[in-house]
């Protein structure tokens, strides 16, 4: 269930804040519910102005027409956005078929549009089928992706031809919630960089249609968050600050090991050291004094030596400094 909007009243301050005024920065995780026409980069901007600090980030983008969770990280814990931008995620679509927009979307130019004949509807569900899994997928050329460090979308506007590498991806689960030709809605669980608007396209494709276009795009879940936890951006910097999801909760995916204050210590001046006894591979959340969340690392094993198994490292990825 979505919580519902907050109005607040209060508005965020224009005037400088003097050193002894100054709030302390604001440090977590904030889940918001993204409304149409607005950008990812607009609702960084205005998260700023609310909180009044310049360190805040997103972790993964959503397109203007698109609606749903967004996560955006504040203060320190924008230095968390390489374990968290890899999420799956969870989006409810609804795309038109037949339809050939340049942007495989309803917002783009119409480059063609089909009448059919369309397939029925347990077809309909066989090709989702068939779209689930690993594969390769082409992106959109209006995308966010960089090329030759140049937003694609910009090329493409200005009218060059943009044609983007495939990227591995992967659809965990395609279902069919409705199909009223030629509109067809459905929820895809789906890997990080997957493009909804091209599967769309590649849905059209598979079905002889020529393409798709997306008509609508709502996020519903991030990892292990979902809209349930988000807000819409209304309100003060005080607010804001009870929405903030800590740190050590932010990376929820990830297992804690807790050490003791000498071994926190020289892992937090970023030393490697001996892993605790047990455990696997991976990277972890090290947990210091006062339950705070100290620094990411990694877990691996060393050769072998003499063809024996040696005691793994402990080796920190991200030290936070705050134990």
């Amino acid at each position: 269930m979505i919580l519902p909007s907050i109005n607040f009243k209060n508005e965020v301050s224009k005037e400088p804040l003097s050193a002894v005024d100054k709030e302390p920065e604001l440090c977590g995780l904030l889940l918001v519910d993204k409304q149409a026409s607005i950008t990812s980069h607009d609702l960084v901007a205005r998260v700023r102005k609310i909180a009044s600090q310049k360190k805040v980030g997103h972790i993964g983008t959503l397109d203007p027409m698109a609606t749903g969770l967004m996560g955006l990280l504040l203060g320190w814990a924008t230095k968390l956005e390489p374990w968290l931008i890899k999420h799956d995620k969870v989006y409810l679509a609804k795309a038109q078929l037949g339809l050939i927009t340049d942007t495989l979307d309803i917002t783009g130019q119409i480059l063609e549009q089909r009448p059919g004949p369309w397939p029925g509807y347990r077809e309909m569900e066989q090709a989702l089928k068939a779209m689930e899994g690993a594969s390769e997928q082409r992106p959109p050329a209006f995308s966010a992706i960089k090329v030759n460090g140049r937003a694609a979308y910009k090329a493409a506007r200005s009218g060059q031809e943009v044609i983007l590498a495939l990227r591995k991806v992967e659809a965990y689960k395609l279902t069919l919630i409705d199909w009223r030709p030629p509109l067809v809605t459905l929820e895809a669980r789906v890997s990080s960089g997957y493009y909804v608007r091209s599967l769309a396209r590649d849905l059209g494709q598979f079905l002889g249609l020529g393409g798709g276009a997306l008509t609508s795009l709502r996020r519903l879940a991030l990892g292990p968050f979902d809209l349930s936890q988000s807000f819409r951006l209304e309100g003060n910097r005080a607010q804001l600050a009870q929405r903030l999801i800590e740190p050590r909760l932010a990376a929820a995916h990830l297992k804690e090991i807790y050490l003791d204050p000498p071994l926190a210590r020289r892992l937090g001046q970023g030393q490697t050291i001996l892993a605790p006894e047990g455990l696997e591979n991976g990277t972890y959340k090290i947990i210091g004094k006062g339950e705070t969340l100290l620094a990411i690392a990694e877990i691996s094993s060393p050769p072998l030596e003499a063809g024996r198994p040696r005691r793994p490292f402990l080796r920190p990825l991200r030290v936070f400094g705050l134990d």
